[in-house]
Order: structure tokens, then C-alpha cells, then sequence
């Protein structure tokens, strides 16, 4: 959530909390006002942290458009074998990093284009090779710079959160649901998915005040705000299915 994580949390693995700062590639988000009356466990991959020194070039342009994200071939290849849309994994790719294939920085091991930490990488890369044994995977930490690699560990990661929020009574979960998943973890996806829009977010995620300012959330911003200002992000993709 791999990204520059605040509070981690993959299932079966340990929470992590970390100091965060912004991450980079990501933009300083301004939430609109209002309580918008619909859109679309404790820290994921997506998750702001660490400090500044980030290291590291992209692979693609930066500012792609999210239609020239998912027409790669690493994200389609990736997207196809675990299962869910070449939207839902462009879109995570962009609002990580840019798609910049960034190191970590001071605080955190989230790196790549995808910013998964160290531990969430290596479950979630071993968990997509077992069950792709055809497709030639490198499940050491090393791969997890390579951006083809690492988006087969992000994409398992997206697939597993989408069977999380089906179990939770989700049918049809989107890429906003997915992005709450990837996000803030496994613990919460499912309760920021059902939230109402006029919910605070705070007191569903609960980070300290320097990890909700380095995720670009105020004590008041609602779930509803949280939702419109990643739509505004990756456009109308943010209502469609994840699958």
C-alpha cells in the first residue's frame, strides 16, 4: 500500500507504525468542501511515511494519463494474471508514485512504483508465484525495483483486497473501495468501503496528526471528501468495478 505507510497492516503480518512525511509523487490533495452525499485496519501499502532523500528515476514519463498507465504492458500482464482491471492497477500506480520506480526513504522500506513496504512486497510476490507457477517471477526483495515485478505483487495485493470486500458484502467493489484497501489496509478497507459519505475519516483510520497531514487528511475530512478528491484524481475509473 504499499506505499510510504503510516500504520501497516497485511493480513497475517504485524502492524507497523511509522512516522510519515509526504510521499513523493503523490499530490498535496485539497479536499472540497462539504459533505458530498455520494461518491463512487489500520495502514496499507498507500500509506504516507518516512522522511525526505527519496531515490530513484521512473520507468514511464512522468503525469501519464491513467489510460496510458494501464495500456502498459506490465500492468496489463500483471492486472490480467491476478484477476482485476488494468484501471484498478494504473490508478494505484499513479496515486503511489507518479509511476516514478522511486527508493525508500528515511523511516520506511516503501519503494517502487507502487511503494510497498519490504514486508507486504515479499507476502504478496510469493503469494502471486505460487499461484502462477507459468509466469517467471522474482520473489526476492531485489525484484521489488524491477516495476514489472512489483506489479505483480501490488496487482495480488488489489485481488486479495477485492476478495476481502466481497466477503464483507461488497459485490462489485470499485477502484475508490480498492484504493481505501490499499491505502489504509486490510484491517479497514471494508469499513471505509461501507461508510457513509458524511463519516469522518478519522475515526475510522485513527493515525496521529503528522500521519493525517502527510496523507493529505484533515481532522474533519469526511469519507465522502476522501472519495471525491481521488475521483477528481483518476477521473469517473474511481466508480468503476476493480474487476
Amino acid at each position: 500500500m504499499f506505499a510510504d505507510p503510516g500504520p501497516q497492516m497485511q493480513t497475517g503480518l504485524p502492524v507497523q507504525v511509522q512516522p510519515t512525511a509526504p510521499e513523493p509523487g503523490l499530490p498535496q490533495f485539497t479536499y472540497p468542501s462539504g459533505n458530498p452525499d455520494s461518491a463512487g485496519g489500520s495502514g496499507g501499502p498507500g500509506m504516507t511515511a518516512g522522511g525526505s532523500g527519496s531515490s530513484g528515476g521512473g520507468t514511464l514519463p512522468p503525469n501519464q494519463t491513467l489510460e496510458q498507465v494501464a495500456a502498459q504492458s506490465y500492468i496489463q500482464a500483471a492486472a490480467e494474471a491476478a484477476g482485476i482491471s488494468a484501471d484498478a492497477l494504473a490508478a494505484t500506480c499513479l496515486a503511489e508514485s507518479n509511476c516514478q520506480n522511486v527508493g525508500p526513504s528515511s523511516g520506511s522500506s516503501a519503494s517502487g512504483e507502487f511503494q510497498m513496504i519490504d514486508s507486504t512486497y515479499l507476502a504478496m510476490i510469493k503469494q502471486f508465484a505460487q499461484d502462477n507457477p507459468g509466469i517467471a517471477v522474482d520473489t526476492s526483495l531485489a525484484g521489488e525495483m524491477d516495476p514489472a515485478n512489483e506489479a505483480y505483487a501490488a496487482a495480488q495485493y488489489l485481488a486479495d483486497g477485492v476478495q476481502s470486500l466481497q466477503t464483507a458484502g461488497i459485490a462489485d467493489p470499485t477502484n475508490v473501495d480498492m484504493r481505501g484497501y490499499y491505502q489504509f489496509g486490510a484491517g479497514l478497507g471494508a469499513q471505509i468501503a461501507l461508510a457513509p459519505a458524511s463519516q469522518n475519516l478519522e475515526s475510522i483510520v485513527n493515525l496521529t496528526p503528522a500521519q493525517m497531514a502527510a496523507n493529505g487528511i484533515t481532522s474533519t475530512t469526511t469519507v465522502g471528501q476522501w472519495r471525491q478528491t481521488y475521483a477528481n484524481q483518476i477521473g469517473s475509473t474511481a466508480y468503476q468495478a476493480a474487476i
